[in-house]
């Protein structure tokens, strides 16, 4: 292949070699149909396809959003309700997903098998331009809203998937302020509209715009095909030509996105968010400072602006950072550098501030602005944002996702906007010209350019308002009484038949013809043996070592699990604060910004962490680890082990000040985090009901937020008592006994890694602390836990150990036939809800959840239903194999050299050998129905537990108190 060729209908139009993405980037067009391909060729066997087009919103009814949903709910090919879940139950895939963002819409996929990968493009590409949701009403039904009724006599009603969605995403004030800065910073183009869509405009889409939107944007000539990996380009073309790109003809698609004027001046916003009554709204404003900053196309100013906010704002020694939270406008600091559009923005938001500190704000940011564009910037801290950010490009681990489908992501950043693709991957030409702009003043111009002389810009105050959630139900209750009213009997009866049907079609199974149109591999596709996690157990002076023998690229991955059974149960609060405390506090030696500096000059990463294991099987274990997980280069790993040994041994916690100020962004963060974690929070509950592992987990979640909302308030009397505990756990804590460390790197690197840790374990304590033990009362306190969010997360579950019912492999082929098929369907589909997740743990604990529910009762009836699902449960051969090789495809997710030394070391952490490894892979290999079947006394015998967590919004969870032991606010 050769620039000027032409292939099967494509011209090659460039060619370019891509070190640093170890790639060869071709650039084609097809000729009849104008679509662009961009094929990153490499030795990479990870495969990634994905096919996007320009889709640039013109109102909030989120049609941008129901339509990537839609196109997914069957096709020419593949007739059926759901292939995507068809897809998923049965493929191999690394990477399945669709994805709507301001502008655009993806649909990537990856996976490793050549067959499979050929089979999910198919399916992709017939259901982007061949969708039955064309000819079918039902499918903006379901997946965008409908009304819903079921009698005359019953109040009318909005569902659908992405209405749910929606209104549990716009119910966190994080996601309706984003919401609302762009609709403030981009008032005249496609940006200035909600592109997931509002729940107030939802409804107002049409089948005629929702059927219009997708006649004008997904044709070839308005799409991005992207092909990664060692495949065989010729053989891909021949197929993209000959089965859809020919049917096509070359047409201007007016997808074209237009560039908001710049404004003369800042611009003024203020609007309120939801809390609840029971919520104290003293500092609960958000203050955000926001400009629209340059060109997506202009690639090395904005890698200097993401290096930029680092160091203004994401680090200890941030300077703007330290300036705002020293004048008190608020409690937390927080930024978004949004890069991904046409004119990207930036913004500087404070959390937990008032609206009236709104002036004193803008001032402080731009006079500190104005002197660090005067007296420069400091160099240390530009050099360590910049080492920070070369270490993660380098490094190219981002954990489970794809690095191929992340390149693809990043290539529309100008791909998009008619640049380059390859453009957005290069970086080592930017960073050479930002280096050596450190000495030539470029940070303080990109100050000057971008933020003091730049006049686009808008002040947002985002406040808190215990009537907004009751005004906006009860106004929605109007409107749709008054819809109601509006209609005559007949009309009702449509929608109450509309409603049937669509419940009828959503509760038919799929025809066998219609599944056997799916693709699907063979069981002799996937190998029987376990893959290795490489593990040599050594010892060096008395201290375990996990070592992992992995090429990493020069980087080595080192943990250390120091033993935190020697805490004492009343001092586990103090452990957890421990954690979010190290690295941020002065040393005897460095302030923490000097400390913070020091880090990003010289390491990737350090994190501290308290956690807990259980012993495989055995579900009242518990193996408490205070982990310290880092990542360094090589040749750096001696200031590793110096940074380590300062902060274990010598932070100082004397800083009132700024203790203050660390337990304060430790709870604006807990509170701005709530929504977005509320899945988490309840499935943390209930474990923390059931056995001791869980709840010493749980100590450090919601627990946790009291115990710092408690020291604030009673801060002065506090802090001699944490200083106190502190001094007493370090050496309990940071001890040289039952210390297991965690070596991932190459054998020509260990002799390096021992020297260093045998100076670095002289430094700990060396003092015996005998283990401790917890006393809980451990009982299902069946918490309803509210805010003011529009829906609900429900879980449910219990240890089935602990009931006498063993793990078994076929648990893991559950979990896929549940969250793809009978939760799919009851809880998504006829439910409405985003998502319903499953899982099994080998220490016994089982839960089922819901994710963005807009109900909660009826969940927990389908939760209860499932064993007599399970007693009734039949599959075709061929339906258990799909199956089976859906849960292969999650259990043989490709890992990281990271992933795979910190799998490695897990397993021994937790007793499971490769033995249990191979035999959990044979079970869920050989899982027939009966096994399934089998299962349904395991679930039941769980069900009647009757534990069970939910948060949702207040006026949901009262309608069903008696469910509840105890009702309360979350925070």
């Amino acid at each position: 292949m050769e620039v000027k060729d032409i292939i099967h209908g494509f011209r090659v139009l460039r060619k370019s070699e891509i070190g640093e993405t170890n790639s060869v980037g071709w650039l084609l067009e097809h000729e009849k149909s104008g679509a662009r391909l961009f094929f990153l060729q490499n030795q990479d066997d990870n495969k990634v396809f994905s096919i996007s087009f320009r889709t640039p919103p013109v109102d909030d009814t989120g049609v941008a959003h129901i339509v990537e949903h839609s196109t997914l709910c069957g096709s020419r090919k593949y007739p059926l309700k759901e292939p995507f879940v068809e897809l998923v139950k049965g493929s191999l895939n690394t990477f399945l997903n669709a994805m709507t963002y301001p502008d655009k819409t993806m649909y990537p996929v990856a996976s490793r098998n050549d067959k499979d990968f050929q089979n999910l493009m198919d399916v992709y590409l017939d259901a982007v331009f061949y969708p039955a949701m064309r000819d079918n009403p039902q499918v903006l039904m379901q997946e965008g809203w409908h009304y819903e009724i079921e009698k005359p006599e019953d109040a009318l009603s909005y569902s659908g998937v992405v209405y749910n969605e929606m209104k549990g995403a716009l119910s966190a004030p994080d996601d309706l302020l984003e919401s609302r800065i762009m609709s403030s910073l981009y008032p005249d183009t496609t940006y200035g509209f909600e592109s997931g869509g509002d729940p107030e405009a939802i409804p107002d889409l049409t089948q005629e715009k929702f059927l219009a939107f997708h006649e004008r944007y997904y044709h070839p000539s308005n799409s991005y095909i992207y092909l990664y990996g060692d495949l065989n380009i010729e053989e891909k073309l021949a197929y993209l030509d000959e089965e859809y790109l020919s049917r096509f003809d070359r047409i201007p698609v007016p997808s074209r996105i237009d560039r908001q004027p710049a404004f003369s001046q800042l611009v003024r916003w203020s609007g309120e968010y939801p809390v609840s009554e029971e919520e104290d709204t003293k500092e609960k404003t958000f203050l955000a400072l926001n400009w629209v900053v340059g060109d997506s196309l202009n690639s090395r100013d904005m890698m200097g602006l993401e290096i930029l906010e680092h160091a203004l704002l994401r680090t200890p020694a941030a300077p703007l950072r330290k300036a705002l939270i020293d004048a008190r406008i608020g409690k937390d600091v927080d930024s978004n550098f949004e890069g991904d559009i046409l004119q990207p923005f930036f913004s500087i938001i404070v959390n937990n501030a008032e609206a009236d500190r709104a002036e004193a704000f803008r001032e402080l940011v731009l006079n500190t602005l104005q002197n660090l564009a005067d007296r420069g910037l400091d160099r240390t801290l530009l050099e360590a944002s910049v080492n920070l950010l070369e270490f993660r490009l380098r490094e190219s681990d981002y954990g489970s996702a794809p690095k191929g489908l992340i390149y693809g992501i990043r290539a529309m950043k100008t791909w998009l906007y008619d640049g380059q693709p390859e453009d957005s991957l290069r970086y080592e030409e930017n960073l050479a010209a930002i280096r050596e702009g450190l000495d030539q003043g470029y940070f303080e111009d990109l100050i000057r350019r971008y933020f003091l002389q730049n006049t686009h810009s808008t002040l947002l105050v985002l406040s808190p308002d215990k009537t907004l959630a009751e005004k906006r139900e009860r106004e929605l209750q109007e409107r749709l009484a008054e819809k109601k009213a509006a209609m005559s009997p007949q009309e009702i009866q449509d929608v109450i038949r509309a409603t049937r049907a669509l419940k009828e079609r959503q509760q038919s199974p799929e025809s066998e013809e219609a599944l056997r149109t799916i693709p699907v591999l063979g069981l002799s596709d996937i190998r029987r043996e376990t893959y290795e996690l490489p593990l040599s157990v050594r010892e060096i002076e008395g201290t375990t070592v996990l070592f992992s023998d992995i090429e990493t690229n020069g980087i080595v991955y080192l943990n250390l699990y120091f033993d935190a059974q020697t805490v004492p149960q009343e001092y586990l609060p103090y452990a957890y604060l421990l954690s979010e405390l190290l690295g941020n506090v002065d040393t005897s030696e460095r302030t923490y910004a000097e400390l913070a500096n020091y880090k990003n000059l010289y390491t990737g990463g350090v994190a501290y962490e308290l956690t807990t294991y259980t012993r495989n099987g055995e579900p009242d274990s518990n193996l408490p680890k205070f982990r310290i997980k880092a990542k360094v280069l090589r040749e750096k790993l001696p200031q590793l082990f110096l940074l380590l040994d300062e902060v274990l041994n010598r932070s100082r916690f004397t800083d009132a000040k700024r203790i203050r100020e660390l337990l304060e962004q430790e709870q604006a963060s807990m509170e701005v985090n709530l929504q977005r974690s509320a899945h988490q929070v309840v499935a943390s509950r209930l474990a923390g009901y059931i056995h001791e592992a869980g709840r010493y987990a749980d100590e450090g979640g919601l627990p946790f937020y009291q115990f710092i909302r408690d020291l604030l308030q009673h801060f002065d009397e506090a802090l001699p008592k944490m200083q106190a505990v502190f001094q007493e756990l370090m050496p309990r804590l940071f001890n040289q006994h039952r210390l297991i460390i965690s070596v991932t790197e190459r054998e020509a690197g260990y002799p390096a890694i021992e020297q260093g840790f045998r100076k670095f374990r002289q430094t700990l304590s060396a003092k015996e602390f005998a283990p401790e033990t917890y006393h809980w009362t451990l009982q299902a306190l069946n918490e309803g836990l509210f805010s003011s969010s529009r829906v609900q997360y429900v879980s449910k579950g219990a240890n089935f150990i602990q009931l006498g019912y063993p793990f078994t492999g076929s648990m893991h082929v559950l979990e896929t036939i549940l969250r793809y098929g009978y939760f799919w369907t009851k809880i998504r589909v006829q439910g409405g809800a985003y998502g319903a997740f499953t899982n099994f743990n080998r220490n016994g604990m089982m839960y089922f959840g819901s994710y963005r529910d807009p109900n909660l009762r009826e969940t927990l009836d389908v939760f209860d239903g499932t064993a007599a699902y399970l007693r009734q449960f039949s599959a075709s051969d061929r339906e258990m194999d799909k199956f089976i090789i859906g849960t292969m495809s999650v259990i043989d997710t490709p890992l990281t050299p990271q992933m795979k030394g910190n799998a490695a070391a897990t397993c021994w952490l937790r007793g499971i050998s490769r033995a249990d490894r191979q035999k959990n892979r044979e079970q869920i290999l050989d899982t027939r129905q009966e096994d399934i079947r089998n299962l349904a006394e395991t679930i039941d015998a769980c069900m009647k537990q009757n534990v069970f967590c939910v948060f949702g919004g207040q006026e949901k969870l009262e309608e069903e108190r008696s469910l509840f032991g105890t009702i309360k606010p979350a925070l």
